[in-house]
């Protein structure tokens, strides 16, 4: 078992064949042995790396969470000052939130959250509260050293930036991807990222 649950090449392949199959069954319909089935493991395998059915699909939310925030908590020297960074990270995450697969994830959790509202909670959690909480403690810890922020940040001060912030990055964009409208150009969305963290600069 242990061997088992070591090996990233059987976690990746259950991820991926689970996303698939929430995405084409949805949450409550979706059993582990089609997502077995699909990455070519036994339904053992995948009790060696996941709890449960609900704890494989907030994996799913928390992996793509992870990547995301990376550069929010390594240690300035090596991200740059504050714009470039919050540049880089809402480009990164506006680019997410738009691409076909996260929008259908994020169907996903509406549809299943209504019956299942602590599978809700804890996608957000996973989500979108933890890049909240990541991007608070970054900018908390630069106002104090002076980048990019005209004054130090309390703790609450540095909550609300963050969630003004992801939430002006999910704007009508979000809203127009999930009712399939063409999106942006990629220029547009740049000038667009750039326009939130000006704001939110100006704002804190």
């Amino acid at each position: 078992m242990p061997a088992e649950k070591s090996r990233p090449d059987k976690h990746d392949a259950i991820t991926r064949a689970a996303s698939e199959t929430f995405l084409a069954e949805g949450f409550d319909r979706a059993s582990l042995d089609q997502i077995a089935q699909r990455a070519g493991v036994s339904k053992q395998t995948i009790y060696s790396h996941f709890a449960d059915k609900q704890a494989l699909f907030l994996a799913i939310c928390t992996e793509l969470t992870e990547k995301l925030t990376i550069p929010l908590r390594r240690p300035a020297r090596e991200t740059g000052d504050l714009r470039s960074t919050l540049l880089r990270l809402g480009e990164d995450a506006l680019a997410m939130m738009l691409h076909p697969a996260s929008l259908d994830l994020h169907r996903l959790i509406v549809g299943a959250a209504a019956r299942f509202p602590e599978l809700g909670q804890a996608a957000y959690e996973a989500g979108a509260g933890r890049m909240i909480t990541d991007l608070s403690a970054l900018l908390a810890q630069r106002s104090r050293s002076g980048d990019g922020l005209p004054r130090p940040l309390a703790d609450e001060e540095a909550d609300r930036l963050a969630e003004q912030f992801i939430g002006m990055l999910r704007g009508f964009h979000q809203v127009r991807g999930l009712f399939g409208i063409a999106r942006a150009a990629d220029a547009e969305r740049k000038a667009y990222v750039a326009a939130c963290v000006d704001l939110l600069l100006r704002a804190g």
